[in-house]
């Protein structure tokens, strides 16, 4: 609790006058009578649900703003009842009950004294006997009088069980004045219905109430949890068996107990179970990604039965007469590509950088011009929406945009899809279950869809393998990219890139001659100097030597969170050196966090649909009005406006996971490699991060690490059943015939 921390000091008075009062944040600021002092204080923080005349008890520290002098900033609140008549004088008085002003108020404190709330909370009635008493203000405020009570007591047991105020009033909203009693039954709710309280939280509560260890409705919550975790690290669900013995060691609880809460959440639909697949054991999934498995394997069987509108006629005429007219001459593997994009009703095209990817798209657009009449391209982040837009000089979307997220979820799905005759979406090996569920829903059985993607790239953040499925179910068209062609080969990024991903140590030497390289290796064994040489480079070296700006255009790309060359200290690091004189934004940081300041770069790291930002979106933090307890944040195409409270949604960005830099590129990019970080090197990570950078990839570390990256090629385990799903959809799909209303090219 606040109260026990280190500096922690404790004020309890009347709320004498509300300065400020946020109705989206809850920020307030106001003038505090404390007991402890004869005079006022200005106080400051977040308290929700707050009134003029009210008594709080507060724990927080005295800080000196630089404008407004020595305040009281506000870390936890309770209501409490106030003891003194001139507090009860001033409560009645401040309007919290409707119907009585402060002449009334004097008046019943007057009559009843020390007796009053009392009075009020047993025997309103006898209010009645107070002089100009209003007797319809009776039933009022027996109704007002009950709800502030209830707050009060839903609020002092919140408080006395450790929970915050931000997250009592998530509490508050989800439950009402219900809370006490929802709490009590099943404190494991908590995990579920309110955001940002996890199962460890809701743990700790029920231990601090009394529930026992073994009880069902802790196996269900903490299976549940699991299952959850495992969605973090990229599985859709999970074989039972395993997760059963997982669960059961992580809860201490004997197997049978876990089995056994498995089958409850299985009846109660919470879980459900796929043994569809002969000879594996059955697999757990939360019902979510079972139906979006599900969902993509009907909808490519959908599409793949689908006719077309349009049809390409004399296509490999056309083809050599754009060749010609362009001076370019593609190669086999990538006419087979352009082929079948419009050949196929579904095409995958794979391959790494400079294997002309982008090349294959300019002629597919080229031939489709003037023929199919609505072409959508897309990617999953806005760096790679633009960059797809740069490169074919057609206009790109994300695919939320696409599929016009907004408050309530997707606009476009099954029951008002695209209009769209081809649909082209780049950097598919981002896309995860969720989304690609979503996006084929949208995706009308007319359409061509042309998936874009470097499966040899680390997997989607979000759940599920997709791309990786989608090649290995053996039932869609895919065209791989190996040759890397003559305008790249001169670039040590793409030949280091696809030396990785074969298995070869990249070239780590010094470049040869004076002219700028874009690939460097810097050797260096201890972390602490590589974060010095890593802010020597971005502040100095890379800004004088390649005229780059390093608030803009470089990107530390690091494997892991933690340690010495972990994203949290080196953003700490970077932050300090890159933007020093930004405004310290109170309320933000905690946990070891720093605080976030004006000018700082950063990233959502989860979706918003209210606010149409979306994991991954890097900005800048604008502005801070400082007395609204707004922060405005500018992304590439808009401002997004958090209030505090909802800064949790943000991380510093100076440095990020290799995984959050996924479908992005950046004109330099550095890479702390360090045996450090010997349990998150794999081949695929490095490849990935090589591959991010545009202009020069700059590599601090040491050859035993890069090598052990190069060396580490074990595939990625991330449990699904979307391959099966496939395999059984599409082979079925292949003897339905066209649906009705499509017509066949």
């Amino acid at each position: 609790m606040p109260a026990a921390e280190a500096n922690t000091e404790t004020l309890t008075g009347i709320l004498e006058h509300i300065t400020y009062q946020s109705p989206e944040g809850g920020f307030l600021v106001g003038r505090l009578q404390p007991e402890q002092l004869r005079h006022p204080v200005t106080i400051r923080g977040t308290m929700f649900n707050v009134h003029e005349g009210q008594s709080l008890k507060l724990w927080g520290r005295w800080e000196e703003h630089r404008d407004y002098g020595l305040q009281f900033n506000v870390k936890d609140f309770l209501v409490v009842e106030p003891t003194s008549l001139e507090g009860m004088r001033r409560y009645l008085a401040s309007g919290v009950i409707p119907g009585i002003g402060p002449k009334t108020a004097e008046r019943i404190v007057k009559i009843f004294g020390e007796d009053t709330f009392d009075i009020i909370d047993q025997e309103p009635e006898k209010l009645l006997e107070v002089p100009k008493f209003p007797r319809k203000a009776l039933e009022g405020l027996r109704e007002s009088w009950a709800a502030h009570k209830a707050l009060r007591e839903v609020m002092t047991f919140l408080h006395g069980h450790g929970i915050t105020p931000v997250f009592s009033e998530r509490i508050i909203q989800a439950y009402g004045f219900a809370a006490i009693e929802v709490i009590k039954e099943n404190p494991y709710r908590l995990a579920m219905d309110v955001q940002g309280i996890g199962f460890r939280t809701a743990d700790a509560i029920a231990q601090r109430m009394g529930l026992p260890q073994d009880a069902p409705q802790r196996a269900e919550a903490g299976l549940l949890y699991v299952m959850d975790e495992m969605a973090l690290q990229g599985h859709t669900g999970y074989p039972q068996e395993a997760l059963v013995e997982q669960a059961a060691t992580m809860l201490d609880l004997a197997r049978d107990t876990v089995q056994g809460a498995a089958e409850t959440l299985l009846r109660d639909g919470l879980l459900r179970r796929f043994d569809d697949v002969p000879d594996a054991p059955p697999f757990l999934l939360r019902p979510r990604y079972d139906k979006a498995e599900a969902a993509i394997a009907g909808h490519l069987g959908r599409i793949a039965t689908g006719g077309v509108f349009s049809r390409i006629d004399d296509l490999e005429a056309r083809l050599s007469a754009m060749e010609t007219a362009a001076g370019l001459y593609l190669a086999e593997e990538q006419r087979e590509a352009v082929r079948s994009a419009l050949a196929e009703k579904m095409l995958i095209i794979t391959g790494g950088p400079g294997t002309g990817k982008t090349t294959i798209l300019q002629f597919i657009l080229g031939l489709v011009a003037g023929t199919v009449p609505n072409v959508a391209l897309a990617a999953p982040t806005g760096k790679a929406a633009r960059r797809l837009t740069e490169t074919t000089g057609r206009e790109a979307s994300t695919i939320h945009r696409l599929l016009e997220a907004g408050k309530g979820g997707f606009q476009r799905d099954a029951t008002r899809q695209l209009e769209v005759e081809l649909l082209i979406v780049d950097e598919s090996s981002m896309i995860d279950t969720l989304l690609l569920a979503a996006l084929l829903d949208a995706v009308p059985s007319h359409a061509r869809v042309v998936l874009v993607g470097d499966v040899d790239q680390l997997p989607s953040v979000g759940p599920g393998m997709v791309l990786q499925d989608l090649i290995d179910c053996g039932a869609l068209p895919v065209v791989r990219l190996e040759r890397i062609f003559r305008q790249s080969e001169r670039s040590r990024i793409t030949e280091n890139a696809h030396a990785i991903r074969l298995g070869r140590s990249p070239d780590l030497g010094r470049p040869e001659g004076d002219d700028l390289a874009d690939f460097y290796f810097m050797r260096e064994s201890v972390p602490e100097r590589i974060v010095e040489k890593l802010l020597t480079m971005v502040t100095e070296r890379i800004p004088e030597r390649f005229g780059l700006n390093p608030r803009v255009d470089v990107q530390v790309l690091t494997p892991m969170h933690k340690g010495a060359t972990g994203a949290q200290n080196l953003n700490r690091v970077l932050q300090a050196a890159l933007n020093p004189q930004g405004r310290e934004i109170r309320g933000s940081g905690g946990d070891g966090a720093p605080r976030f300041r004006v000018g700082d770069r950063v990233m959502q790291i989860r979706n918003d649909y209210e606010k149409g930002v979306f994991n991954g979106d890097v900005g800048e933090i604008a502005d801070w009005d400082e007395t609204g307890a707004l922060v405005r944040v500018a992304f590439d195409d808009r401002d997004v406006t958090y209030g505090t409270r909802e800064l949790d949604q943000l991380n510093l960005a100076y440095a990020i996971t290799v995984h959050k830099a996924q479908g992005s590129e950046f004109p330099a990019v550095l890479i702390p490699v360090t045996t450090q970080h010997a349990i998150m090197l794999q081949r695929n990570l490095l490849y990935t991060a090589i591959t991010r950078g545009r202009r020069l990839v700059v590599m601090l570390g040491t050859e035993r690490a890069v090598a052990m990256a190069v060396n580490n090629a074990r595939p990625v385990v991330r449990h699904t059943r979307l391959r099966q799903r496939l395999q059984q959809a599409l082979g079925a799909a292949a003897a339905e015939p066209a649906p009705e209303g499509a017509r066949p090219a």
